[in-house]
């Protein structure tokens, strides 16, 4: 049997809620597959398709620590870490009823992104 059929045949038995408690104290709960966060009573993650079942709901802490992720595209030969009109990151928001460009990422006065 392929692996990923095999993989969404599981995702139909129910999976067992988890609640994350974050390090501030806060708690919501996750998909026990892929840890994104779901509603109370929802029946599937909407992330995954994974069977949600809420009889016996498991408890974490979330780890402590964090990691650096990388992401690697394309952006045009004029473009300089910091110009967020040209970032493909970046979206426009609404701030005091002004149109502005912001970054997903929070680093729109100190953009870490480094070109190669």
């Amino acid at each position: 049997m392929q692996d990923s059929l095999r993989s969404e045949l599981i995702k139909q038995f129910p999976a067992e809620v988890v609640e994350v408690t974050e390090k501030n104290g806060k708690k919501y709960y996750a998909c026990p597959t892929c840890k994104r966060a779901v509603a109370v009573g929802d029946d599937k993650c909407s992330g995954c398709g994974q069977s949600l079942g809420w009889d016996n709901i498991r408890k974490e802490e979330m780890a402590n620590g964090s990691k650096t992720a990388l992401l690697e595209f394309e952006v045009g030969s004029d473009f300089v870490p910091g110009d967020c009109r040209r970032c493909p990151l970046s979206y426009i928001a609404k701030v005091n009823s002004e149109n502005v460009y912001e970054c997903p990422l929070k680093m729109r006065a100190h953009c870490k992104l480094k070109l190669s």
